[in-house]
């Protein structure tokens, strides 16, 4: 079985849901009520639904007036929201096991698309806007939370001192790349115009996380299971990536002094209706 950080994946479900959901995707969840309106019925697609949270609520407000159909790429997350929905007893709500760039649904089958991509790559973004689209219904909204230009800068910092004091500099060109990767709004904009959302509008919340220590920050599960090693991914071996682990932990720690560590995403929540 595939593992992250020596973990499996069904651990890595379970740590999700534990812990990545109260802390990073409520907030994005949250966004999607305060900023989208339900339809009064009809069919709703939720993308990339990880283990059900969003989607069981939706099927209960909507009620027996639509149904709620929610993918997931990871099977593990989708045998959990399955055993949410049985303990709720929603019938009007279905998880299907699905790649967001390949959804295989029909085309123009939901009146309400949304889609989560907070923890994808950037590069999938287009193709899943470009799925989601095709999939809506005309004159239906579609909905994505993702993160934007100036998410992580605090952490880049980080990372292109360590580089430098592990005597990696070769590397540098990498980290700029790292945080100029995310969309700015107005490219998450053309994306949608692009693929045929009119009206596209961005909302946009800065969100701040908070590690009391060095050791909180690079082993909590949504940096240790997610984003390090994206971070991370460009040196060659495992133990240069534990060299350069080793070495932001000082730098936090130096820097700080035993202070607590903070960085900033641009929590972003993408709207455009198909025409």
């Amino acid at each position: 079985m595939h593992t992250v950080m020596g973990r499996s994946l069904r651990e890595l479900a379970y740590r999700y849901d534990l812990y990545i959901v109260p802390i990073w995707r409520e907030p994005f969840d949250q966004m999607v009520e305060k900023h989208v309106p339900l339809p009064k019925q009809g069919a709703i697609l939720e993308v990339n639904s990880g283990t059900g949270g969003l989607a069981l609520d939706l099927a209960a407000r909507i009620g027996m007036r639509g149904e709620v159909v929610a993918t997931e790429r990871n099977a593990i997350m989708v045998e959990i929201a399955r055993s949410k929905a049985a303990i709720k007893r929603l019938p009007n709500l279905t998880f299907l096991e699905k790649d967001p760039t390949d959804l295989g649904l029909e085309a123009e089958s939901y009146g309400l698309v949304i889609g989560d991509a907070t923890l994808l790559p950037p590069s999938h973004i287009a193709p899943m806007v470009a799925e989601m689209a095709r999939v809506a219904e005309y004159q239906a909204t579609v909905a994505l939370k993702l993160l934007t230009r100036g998410s992580f800068d605090e952490c880049y910092s980080i990372l292109w001192e360590a580089l430098h004091r592990c005597g990696l500099d070769a590397y540098s060109p990498q980290v700029e790349a790292l945080s100029i990767r995310w969309p700015t709004v107005t490219e998450v904009q053309e994306i949608f115009a692009r693929h045929g959302l009119q009206y596209p509008h961005c909302f946009v919340e800065r969100a701040e996380f908070v590690f009391e220590t060095a050791a909180d920050f690079l082993e909590s599960p949504l940096i240790e299971d997610y984003f390090l090693p994206q971070w991370l991914a460009f040196l060659p071996d495992e133990a240069t990536r534990e060299r350069v682990r080793r070495q932001m932990r000082r730098i936090i720690e130096r820097e700080r002094r035993r202070a607590e560590f903070d960085f900033s995403i641009k929590a972003t929540l993408a709207i455009g209706r198909k025409v």
